[in-house]
């Protein structure tokens, strides 16, 4: 009898679980779809180019300049995601940390990845949307193109979509069949020959200002690799499309090869995503990440 009531209030606690999970899940994809009204007011925004959206305006949460598109292009998410009960806070490349003391997710954003490429009038630059649940593991991202309006998506365990349709790696592995993408300025010679020793191996490569959008292109298929050794990487930047990149077949990892969508669940997320910043590697597939890995033989030392 005794038994008989154990397994009833376990199986009774795993349906809990279950319909827990299931109403999460169904948050995630509903504050995802809601994102797509956020990107049309984003673009629109982006769109009108005009020179006083180039202006310096303060220094963001990590000590970088803003410019008055990045400030504007923040306060629309920042308004959007108030309208969200479900949104507990927000995590910003802009101004940091932002507590509505309320729900349950966390939002890692950053309104606007590619702020050199805007500024040149070059056309590939993002606003990045990472969803986290309150033990900091990445439930759903949005990534859109502020250019060209063409957004990428991922539900995890879903999936990952590129303006609704389902989008897969390529199956390569090896580096010489690859396309590669770099990002990041590498400057000390071990970071230089890191970059020598993977370009050698690749069929193609190019560098193209947009880490958020650069792994999408990954996820689409249209590129094998990714590389960013300059240890300047901040999860604002990688990983809303680091989710969208796994869903799609993909692997990404830091030099010392853990998850970047691993990362916000080791500890305070505040202080992971403000304070940590890293390398990125990011792959069609996890055997070509660890081609990728060990061509570059740049992993350093975990600082305990």
């Amino acid at each position: 009898m005794y038994n008989s009531f154990l397994k009833g209030t376990v199986l009774l606690a795993l349906k809990k679980v279950g319909e827990i999970m299931t109403d999460s899940m169904e948050q995630v994809e509903d504050i995802i779809r809601e994102c797509t009204k956020l990107g049309y007011a984003l673009k629109q925004v982006a769109c009108l180019n005009q020179r006083s959206l180039f202006n310096v305006q303060e220094v963001n949460a990590y000590g970088e300049r803003s410019l008055m598109i990045d400030l504007i292009l923040e306060e629309l998410c920042v308004n959007f995601f108030k309208g969200i009960p479900s949104i507990r806070n927000i995590i910003s490349e802009e101004s940091g940390y932002l507590d509505f003391n309320r729900g349950r997710f966390t939002v890692i954003l950053d309104p606007l990845d590619g702020t050199k490429n805007f500024t040149m009038g070059l056309s590939y630059y993002a606003c990045s949307i990472a969803i986290l649940d309150e033990n900091g593991h990445v439930r759903g991202s949005y990534v859109i193109n502020l250019a060209n309006g063409h957004e990428y998506t991922a539900i995890k365990g879903v999936g990952a979509f590129r303006n609704g349709q389902p989008i897969h790696t390529m199956k390569h592995q090896h580096l010489n069949q690859c396309d590669g993408i770099f990002v990041g300025l590498a400057k000390t010679e071990r970071e230089l020959q890191a970059m020598k020793r993977v370009i050698l191996q690749l069929k193609s490569y190019r560098a193209m200002g947009c880490a958020a959008l650069d792994l999408c292109c990954v996820a689409i298929g249209a590129a094998s690799v990714f590389v960013d050794i300059s240890f300047t990487a901040k999860l604002v930047d990688v990983l809303a499309s680091s989710l969208i990149l796994e869903e799609a077949g993909g692997r990404v990892t830091t030099e010392n090869g853990i998850s970047i969508t691993q990362l916000t669940a080791q500890g305070n997320i505040r202080r992971i995503t403000l304070q940590q910043k890293f390398c990125t590697f990011g792959a069609a597939n996890a055997a070509l990440q660890e081609v990728l890995m060990d061509t570059s033989r740049l992993q350093r030392p975990i600082q305990q």
